[in-house]
């Protein structure tokens, strides 16, 4: 190997380890953001069943207390 072609080798070999480094991190981000996802899907559903549920109630006391 030639001066040049271990200068070129010098210059890109950080390069490609904060290459490496970035890829780790964003691939932690998306798992990050894929649990987050997931959670909010699950919290989501556990407010329409609450809703759901307390309209039923509503409906039902209500249905109580008018003289039909």
């Amino acid at each position: 190997m030639n001066e040049f072609e271990k200068w070129i080798e010098g210059r890109y070999e950080p390069h490609e380890q904060k290459q490496k480094e970035h890829e780790g991190t964003m691939s932690r981000i998306r798992k990050d953001l894929d649990a987050f996802d997931e959670a909010g899907l699950a919290f989501e559903e556990e407010i329409e069943e609450i809703a759901e549920k307390t309209e039923a109630l509503l409906k039902k006391r209500q249905s109580q207390h008018d003289p039909s």
